[in-house]
C-alpha cells in the first residue's frame, strides 16, 4: 500500500488500525500473545498463559512457578486480552475460553510477524 494514498475506507482508517496495533504491541505480554497465536491461530487461554509466562520468565532468567502462571492467566483475562479484543487483533471465545488472530487485519498481522522475527530472531 502506498502510504501517500488514502485507503478506500477514508484517509485515516488504516492509520487508526495501525496506531492501535502499535500501542497494543508496545507491551511485551501482548506481543507474546500475538506471537503465539500467529503460530497456532487458535489456543486456549490457559495454554496461552502457560506459554507467555514461560517466555517472560525465560527472558528474565527466572523459573515459572505455579503462582506466576496463575498471575499471568489473570492478567491476560482481565487486562491484555480485553485490550487486544477491543482493537480487533484477537478474538476471544469466552464459552470455549479460546483466543485467535482470525479477525486480525492483514497489515496488523504482517506487523506482528515482523515484530516477532525481529524480537525472537525467527
Amino acid at each position: 500500500m502506498d502510504p501517500t494514498q488514502p485507503s478506500s475506507n477514508g484517509p485515516n482508517a488504516d492509520s487508526d488500525v495501525l496506531d492501535d496495533a502499535f500501542l497494543a504491541l508496545r507491551d511485551r505480554t501482548r506481543r507474546y500473545v500475538c506471537y503465539f497465536l500467529l503460530e497456532r491461530e487458535t489456543a486456549s487461554l490457559s495454554e496461552v498463559a502457560d506459554v507467555v509466562a514461560g517466555w517472560i520468565h525465560a527472558t528474565d532468567g527466572g523459573i515459572v512457578e505455579p503462582q506466576c502462571r496463575s498471575h499471568q492467566y489473570s492478567s491476560l483475562l482481565h487486562t491484555h486480552v480485553p485490550r487486544l479484543v477491543e482493537i480487533g487483533m484477537v478474538h476471544h471465545d469466552e464459552q470455549r475460553e479460546t483466543l485467535s488472530l482470525d479477525p486480525c487485519p492483514e497489515p496488523v498481522r504482517d506487523m506482528v510477524a515482523r515484530a516477532c522475527a525481529s524480537e525472537t530472531g525467527s
